[in-house]
């Protein structure tokens, strides 16, 4: 609790000045009379944001405020607002004012609520961070120049420049300037949290004595811009009524749209940066989704009041947690010394220098710069921290709306690139190193042997778009010009998370030139819209070019058929191929007939103790989760084994084939379904058979064994 009390105290003065500061940086330079009232809208906002977010932040030393890149992006306002108002009306030019923070803080407590209650923070924590520091960069320079406004009552442009360093304005801007220099300097080297406010009060206390020796009165000091004036002595809140709102210009409030959008996305970035470097400052894990929907609620409630949006402080909430103050406590005493300013003490603040005020946005501003400029460039690559850079020096030059502009286009850009760079090919493969499970005659399994690398196969994954499908149009078409040319080209889809349009258009282009070199295109597990879009774009003659299959098994075999198709034409004319193909095939054929004939001569022999099943076509002869009671064996027609779920095919079985051997050992659960392709038959040997015969003939229980072995290996 000491601790707790202590920093409370300490940060509770400290955000009061920062939060006057923000203030004046609002309401600066015609709008500079009305900048009393605004602190009474930053401070309402800084107690609301503090003492919720104390009590509900998953983080309990979490110290919270109006943020300052959204401050430095509203004070971009008060140039559009004085130029369509003037200040012949100073009421109606700050009701307007007050009504475009509201809804600017308002929007960002519902865009933040509808992220977190939605968990939607995955999605948005994937903003590149170049790009994040290019933005906070420019806040950082934002702040400097709203500091500098602040002491000098300039709104600083290329034309008031010139202005900053006459006489009359240089002695009001420059020591606030050295202070936040001075300041800087020596938190870089000592970091102790007491110089910063010990900091405030020495300088403050110099700019009296200089009152003192120069004879200066206070009200001289105001009038000449050095010590805020027209403070109500009886507080800052209620700094509006109801009956102001009646005086708002609404259609110059919704002519800042634009900066209100602006708003949100960097309260938006600066809440997510911060949430980050407290989960990893603290080393605590921390819900995004709450902190995104508490944030939300506090910025609702500071909305109400006319306050700027804010979140969580990085540094002072981890101050706090490094100094034994990790309890919600040090947010609630902070909350009650804003709160106590707020309602009663205001007239306090009208001895405090405006360069003091302007002195701390500098210093921050500084402090901002020095992070994303200097501290990043060893932990960038160059290209992003070129990137970084640009954004800075767009908000700098032009200003903050296209800063903003020129980084959501690097962002598209970055993300267009870098996914194009993404190799949509997964892997590849040809006919000799993968074949379907349909079981060919041997004459055909030569043909395909001797051909298979006419087969080309593609596994395909990722997102399908203009960038990674020309890449992978260009890739294919490389293919068609290669020797051997291939045949066939397969394409998997199955990996493919989706598509656009221009994707269709890059695949029309490559089938039509497929279709030109004779070469069939197969693909497979293709989603029917992808089909639906081709069909609509290619040539009659091309989609008859064109395959669809259920899975890359079946593409295979389409693929196979396509081959053997190929080479019978190629072959026609020629008197000897058949010849040479026999020559080809005769010691494997040799091979078959002499495994047929061993499988005969077994199943003679078995035919005591075996009996014989005769299957229709389209029948389960094995089903997936039955128990097997013993070896069943194909004797004649063939059966397809799937997987029964999907119907993906596992093998093609022909006479001699095992159906399940596990299941001549021991009882076994089918892991698949076998269904018979036309009517065929099979023997059954049980268990009990097979203990009889073990009994009677072992040599025949072996010879079998072997052959089940032998199958099962095949």
């Amino acid at each position: 609790m000491v601790p707790a009390l202590a920093l409370g105290l300490v940060i509770g003065v400290l955000l009061v000045v920062i939060g006057v500061s923000f203030a004046a940086m609002i309401f600066s330079g015609p709008l500079a009379p009305l900048a009393t009232r605004g602190a009474g809208l930053t401070l309402f906002g800084a107690a609301s944001l503090c003492g919720f977010l104390a009590v509900s932040s998953s983080f309990r030393s979490a110290i919270s405020t109006p943020q300052d890149a959204p401050v430095a992006v509203l004070a971009t306002m008060g140039v559009p607002v004085v130029a369509a108002m003037g200040m012949s009306d100073p009421n109606a030019t700050f009701a307007t004012m007050l009504a475009a923070m509201s809804i600017a803080t308002l929007a960002t407590g519902i865009a933040l609520m509808a992220i977190g209650h939605f968990r939607l923070t995955r999605f948005f924590r994937f903003m590149p961070y170049p790009v994040v520091g290019g933005f906070l960069a420019g806040g950082g320079w934002m702040l400097v120049k709203g500091g500098i406004s602040v002491m000098s009552s300039l709104s600083l442009n290329v034309e008031s420049l010139p202005m900053l360093f006459e006489s009359v304005h240089i002695w009001k801007w420059s020591p606030g300037v050295l202070y936040a220099i001075s300041l800087w300097l020596v938190l870089k080297r000592w970091s102790h949290f007491l110089i910063l406010p010990c900091s405030i009060v020495m300088v403050t206390a110099a700019y009296y004595v200089a009152f003192h020796i120069l004879a200066i009165s206070l009200a001289d000091a105001r009038a000449a811009g050095i010590l805020l004036s027209g403070v109500p002595s009886s507080g800052l809140w209620p700094a509006f009524s109801i009956s102001d709102l009646q005086t708002v210009r609404w259609d110059i409030v919704f002519d800042q749209t634009p900066i209100m959008f602006t708003v949100v996305l960097v309260t938006m970035m600066g809440l997510l940066l911060n949430i980050s470097g407290l989960e990893l400052g603290s080393g605590t894990d921390i819900d995004f989704d709450r902190e995104f929907r508490n944030a939300g609620l506090a910025n609702t409630l500071g909305g109400l009041g006319g306050s700027a949006p804010g979140s969580h402080t990085l540094s002072l909430s981890l101050l706090c947690s490094s100094s034994g103050a990790y309890t919600r406590l040090a947010g609630i005493i902070t909350a009650s010394v804003i709160a106590a300013v707020l309602f009663m003490g205001g007239s306090v603040l009208e001895y405090f220098p405006l360069p003091v005020l302007g002195g701390l946005l500098v210093f921050l501003g500084i402090d901002i710069m020095d992070s994303w400029l200097r501290a990043t460039r060893r932990r960038l690559p160059l290209s992003d921290y070129l990137v970084l850079c640009v954004i800075f020096l767009v908000i700098c030059f032009s200003g903050f709306l296209e800063g903003v502009a020129v980084g959501l286009v690097i962002t598209v850009v970055l993300f267009i690139i870098r996914l194009s760079k993404v190799d949509i090919i997964h892997d590849s493969f040809t006919g000799l190193t993968l074949h379907s499970r349909v079981n060919r005659s041997i004459p055909q399994r030569t043909i395909l042997q001797q051909h298979g690398e006419r087969i080309r196969g593609y596994r395909l994954s990722g997102y399908l778009f203009f960038g990674s499908a020309s890449l992978l149009v260009e890739t294919l078409k490389q293919e068609l010009r290669k020797t051997p040319q291939p045949w066939c080209i397969l394409l998997d889809f199955k990996n493919v998370s989706g598509f656009d349009i221009s994707a269709a258009n890059a695949f029309q282009r490559f089938i039509s030139s497929a279709h030109a070199e004779h070469v069939r295109i197969v693909l497979t597990e293709t989603s029917p819209r992808f089909i639906s879009m081709l069909q609509r774009i290619l040539p009659i003659e091309s989609i008859d070019n064109l395959v669809t299959a259920q899975d890359i098994d079946r593409g295979l075999e389409a693929c196979e058929e396509a081959i053997l198709t190929e080479y019978t034409e190629r072959t026609a004319q020629q008197a000897n191929a058949a010849d040479m193909l026999f020559e080809q095939s005769v010691d494997d054929m040799m091979a078959h007939l002499d495994r047929q004939i061993l499988f005969e001569a077994l199943v003679e022999e078995l035919r005591p103790w075996v009996q014989e099943c005769h299957y229709e076509g389209e029948t389960l002869l094995v089903e997936k989760g039955k128990t097997q009671q013993g070896l069943q064996m194909l004797v004649w027609g063939s059966a397809t084994a799937t997987d029964g779920d999907g119907g993906t095919r596992l093998a093609h079985l022909r006479a001699g084939d095992v159906l399940v051997p596990q299941a001549a050992f021991a009882p076994f659960v089918a892991r698949e379904h076998i269904m018979a392709d036309s009517p065929c038959r099979t023997v059954l040997l049980t268990a009990q058979a097979r203990l009889l015969m073990e009994q009677e003939n072992p040599d025949l229980a072996l010879r079998l064994d072997r052959y089940v072995i032998s199958s099962w290996k095949a």
